[in-house]
């Protein structure tokens, strides 16, 4: 709720919170500072709607008041907003030793020794025949297998422009190209050329993350059947699936960039448990 407030207050154009915000014809709402900058009609000197092109003359510009008093609101509660949208560190508790299960990694991805490292290569690597192996989509599950209880991961995503990470239903076909939704049983964040950011609903659910991105946490809730991510740069919130659909068991899923073959700049690492002595042991199904 606390983020639906802070997204819902934010001018669409300026990504600010609203200033005296102003409806045009169409409904869409902005700044009013913000009008100034909006497209012109070259026919009628009207506002031009950036979502949907209708055209808002001078009358058809009316004031939000009530949504302005909600904005002003919010904008005082920022700082109990921040409070409520920061990681909880005590989700490490229940950080799993993980590790990738080969036996499912598709055979063009290469994955190091210690087996928490994984990238895209040109060859196909020398694995035995698995039915359990991706065949097409160049995925790979991590080792843990989650049925109850909370479990908690973390994942350097590094530079690499292309990734997606999150969990996925253990029973998903492997033997086609997957479709990344989470109505098809797989719940995960992921980039495109960099800075296009999106969570795997249905339709996409943009995300506005901090291009610095480098480290996210992971936190699986099966008492409360739900799925959040964490940037673990400032602890801020990224995305939370709430309500995931019932499954026998739920996998951890990695799938790293294939655009650039050979590219370890491309490369997805699963990190070790860290300071597990800090509010006790570690969680290892």
């Amino acid at each position: 709720m606390a983020h639906f407030f802070k997204e819902g207050s934010a001018c669409p154009f300026c990504q600010r919170y609203l200033e005296r915000p102003m409806y045009l014809k169409c409904g869409y709402t902005c700044c009013l500072r913000c009008i100034d900058s909006l497209e012109k009609s070259p026919k009628t000197g009207g506002i031009l709607c950036p979502n949907c092109s209708v055209v808002s003359l001078k009358e058809d510009i009316l004031p939000a008041l009530l949504l302005g008093r909600l904005t002003a609101k919010i904008k005082e509660l920022e700082p109990q907003l921040n409070h409520i949208l920061k990681m909880n560190p005590r989700m490490k508790i229940f950080q799993v030793n993980m590790t990738f299960d080969v036996d499912t990694a598709h055979n063009k991805l290469i994955i190091s020794d210690d087996l928490r490292s994984v990238y895209f290569g040109s060859k196909q690597q020398d694995r035995k025949e698995c039915a359990e192996r991706f065949q097409i989509s160049t995925c790979v599950l991590g080792s843990s297998r989650f049925t109850s209880g909370r479990h908690y991961w973390e994942v350097v995503v590094g530079t690499s422009k292309e990734w997606d990470i999150g969990v996925c239903k253990e029973s998903v076909n492997r033997q086609v190209p997957i479709p990344l939704s989470d109505e098809e049983g797989f719940w995960t964040v992921g980039v495109r050329e960099g800075d296009f950011y999106a969570a795997s609903t249905e339709p996409l659910t943009v995300l506005t993350v901090n291009p610095r991105l480098h480290r996210v946490g992971i936190f699986l809730d099966l008492q409360e059947k739900s799925i959040s991510f964490w940037d673990l740069s400032d602890g801020s919130h990224i995305f939370t699936f709430f309500k995931i659909s019932e499954s026998d068991a739920y996998r951890p899923l990695f799938i790293p960039s294939n655009s650039n073959p050979d590219d370890q700049e491309e490369i997805l690492t699963i990190c070790p448990v860290t300071h597990p002595g800090i509010f006790g042991p570690p969680v290892n199904p």
